[in-house]
């Protein structure tokens, strides 16, 4: 069964059939304000962390997959009918509901056609900035006068924390306030009896706020409270809101919030409208406004679309060949690449699959990662290097993860001599010399850079403890431990079994370091 095309020229894949068998996910943003987006607009978003700064809640794992997200809901005032903007969540049935969409480079468009009128939907994150856009065209193919509403929708956590939002509901159910700031900006405050911390600090326990705003049509109406907009005993596909065609302009006082406006649409035949939601982190009376005012015009919208796509496609452009295989030629050219820069920037720390387990970059995936993306961004790639290499400890291992957001190089606590993992640090022997290869920055090997725990060392001899680290724990036949694992996780050999995976690391890093 095909499901969709690459578009190369556009770079972009194309989803032809909203029913796929498993839920098809893109990537917006950065680590410092990233989402989850799939092809029927599920997902989640979350401010430096997965696991302690997720914002908008998704059920992992969950009948019907993939929900809830950030719809758009869409009703016909005359008839009563509604459906939304992305197949799923309402779900209408596809011989009468077309839906294409097309994950781009850090941004995802979702387009549909439903009872003569054609919508689409872009989401993305702009460049440098903590709130993301969703933009909703509206066009009238009908040849008649239509009058529709129009509802968002997004689901709030009750705490940014994934456990205390999920388990702990005896403290989290109680501390969410959803409220409206202004007529058509509306604030999730958690925990407001608490200082807020501009920078939102992850490491403290403060008030955490995030915003919602609607730019380019009027607010009918609003919900902040998820209860009052679904109705009891609903789910997202027939909210009691959207069926009744009007919000309650319900806030939310405890229980859980969750994002709704509503505006109503007259249209001509032919004619379209945008309507534009920018929802981030910061507390809305302040950073809610300065951004709505910033950035909430059409052509503001556009204008930071434009600036996305250049510098996505400006790092793709770095490598480009034309061989007999175009299949080939599609890989290295667009998507090989955007996949490593994808796995660079997130390191496995977000996703569908990871749901708050891992959190932050795992170490050893994380140095492999820059192979892949050395030549594309090699000043970052030596950013992320530095980084990791200050997450190699005394002894020469490593810590399992290290988490940007709260990482102390020098004041981190060391791990216990069981939870090494063998191959950690041995893999600086390809990344280390690729990075000086790549721009042939000899002096890379003389910077001091302290290690996770205490004292600091040179790169080459972070690289020398590396190789000690391994020398130093060796089994009865004289090769290395495999420790808690030596590369694949489910091997764990101890100190009494021996890894040839790690021997040829070993040596092969011992040639390195002779060479270096």
């Amino acid at each position: 069964m095909r499901y969709g095309t690459f578009d190369d020229d556009a770079r972009e894949y194309r989803i032809e059939r909203p029913d796929t068998p498993a839920s098809w996910s893109n990537y917006l943003g950065t680590t410092e304000y990233g989402a989850i987006v799939t092809n029927n607009a599920g997902g989640y978003s979350f401010f430096q962390s997965a696991a302690q700064g997720r914002f908008l809640r998704l059920r992992f794992n969950s009948v019907p997959m993939d929900q809830p997200g950030r719809y758009f809901y869409l009703r016909d005032a005359d008839t009563g009918d509604f459906w939304s903007a992305s197949w799923q969540p309402v779900g209408k049935p596809l011989d009468r509901y077309r839906s294409v969409c097309r994950h781009g480079t850090a941004y995802t468009v979702i387009e549909s056609e439903y009872g003569g009128l054609s919508t689409e939907t872009t989401y993305f994150v702009p460049l440098g900035q903590r709130f993301e856009y969703w933009r909703l065209r509206v066009r009238n193919d009908s040849g008649r006068p239509r009058r529709l509403s129009v509802f968002t929708y997004c689901e709030f956590a009750n705490h940014w924390k994934t456990e205390q939002d999920l388990v702990n509901l005896q403290y989290s159910l109680f501390i969410v306030r959803g409220r409206r700031a202004d007529d058509n900006l509306l604030a999730i405050e958690i925990n407001n009896h608490l200082p807020a911390d501009p920078d939102c600090d992850l490491t403290k326990e403060l008030g955490l706020y995030s915003w919602m705003a609607l730019a380019g049509a009027p607010v009918a109406a609003f919900d902040a409270s998820r209860e009052a907009f679904l109705g009891p005993y609903r789910s997202y596909d027939r909210p009691l809101a959207v069926e009744r065609g009007s919000c309650g302009n319900c806030e939310a006082y405890g229980d859980n919030a969750c994002g709704s406006f509503q505006t109503n649409l007259e249209l001509a035949p032919g004619e379209e409208r945008e309507i534009r939601v920018l929802l981030g982190v910061g507390q809305a009376d302040t950073v809610g406004r300065r951004a709505l005012a910033e950035f909430g015009s059409a052509e503001r919208c556009e204008e930071e679309l434009r600036r996305l796509k250049e510098h996505w496609h400006a790092m793709l452009g770095s490598l480009a060949v034309r061989t007999p295989d175009p299949e080939f030629d599609s890989t290295v050219n667009v998507w090989g690449l955007y996949n490593c820069l994808i796995t660079f920037a997130w390191s496995r720390a977000a996703s569908l699959v990871y749901n708050g387990e891992r959190d932050g970059l795992g170490f050893r995936d994380s140095v492999q990662d820059l192979l892949g993306v050395m030549a594309a961004i090699p000043e970052q790639a030596r950013e992320r290097l530095e980084l990791l290499l200050t997450g190699q400890l005394s002894t020469g291992g490593a810590l399992p993860v290290v988490k940007p957001f709260s990482h102390h190089p020098g004041r981190m606590k060391p791990i216990p001599e069981e939870e090494y993992r063998s191959d950690d640090c041995l893999w600086f022997f390809n990344a280390v010399p690729l990075y000086v290869a790549e721009t042939g920055d000899l002096d890379f090997y003389r910077k001091v850079l302290p290690y996770a725990d205490q004292g600091e060392d040179n790169v080459l001899g972070h690289l020398r403890r590396a190789l000690e680290f391994n020398l130093a724990r060796t089994g009865r036949n004289g090769l290395p431990c495999g420790l808690a694992a030596d590369w694949n996780d489910c091997l764990k050999l101890g100190y009494h079994g021996e890894s040839l995976f790690v021997a040829f690391q070993v040596r092969f890093g011992l040639g390195v370091y002779a060479e270096a």
